[in-house]
């Protein structure tokens, strides 16, 4: 009898396992795309690891730049649909970026000075960086100039890069070990989503 109620509770034990594992397999992919069942995942990446020396202007070279890439990559499913729109943000399931926060820690502590938030054209925010958004243009019902400009937008499954920018070391700014965190606003669907991505931490030296 003894042998018998060990092995049951052995059998149990081993289906208690599998379900626990099974039910893991189910969660994790959508738990890894950003959470709330919407299928999205941002990162950074960036051109240059470092360290990053110092420079005052006319001795700046790529050796004291870098340049973060925020992607965001969309797992949902295209669908089928007879008028999408004229831009990439009517597609269904596509991801609309309205705007990116950016915050810079130096050694764990933010740097506030360096807080700035991007918005895309029609109307940038910084104009250097105006096209490097994967912004959409249409033409108007009245036909060209097609200078209808639409909202950045990642379509169902693509990985894009939402936005780039250099960074320059300057010799007023501080050394340390620097990160770079975007916070990414957005709409799903018409539903508010925001993603976040932090860089790999990037040495700047004197």
């Amino acid at each position: 009898m003894k042998v018998r109620m060990r092995a049951l509770l052995l059998a149990f034990a081993a289906a208690l396992v599998a379900g626990i594992v099974a039910a893991m397999l189910v969660v994790l992919p959508a738990a890894a795309r950003g959470g709330a069942g919407n299928r999205l995942d941002a990162r950074v990446v960036v051109t240059n690891p470092g360290p990053l020396p110092a420079c005052s202007g006319s001795d700046c070279t790529d050796a004291n730049i870098t340049r973060p890439f925020v992607y965001v990559e969309n797992g949902n499913a295209l669908v089928n649909r007879s008028a999408p729109g004229p831009q990439r943000a009517d597609i269904a399931n596509a991801f609309a970026v309205s705007s990116i926060d950016q915050a810079v820690f130096v050694d764990g502590v933010q740097h506030h000075e360096f807080d700035f938030t991007f918005t895309p054209p029609p109307f940038p925010s910084f104009q250097p960086s105006s096209g490097h958004w994967p912004v959409s243009v249409s033409c108007p019902p009245e036909g060209p100039p097609c200078a209808v400009v639409g909202s950045p937008a990642v379509i169902p499954g693509e990985e894009a890069a939402i936005h780039f920018y250099g960074w320059i070391h300057g010799t007023d700014e501080p050394n340390g070990t620097y990160v770079f965190r975007f916070t990414v606003h957005g709409t799903l669907n018409g539903t508010a989503v925001t993603l976040r991505a932090s860089s790999s931490p990037i040495i700047m030296t004197a």
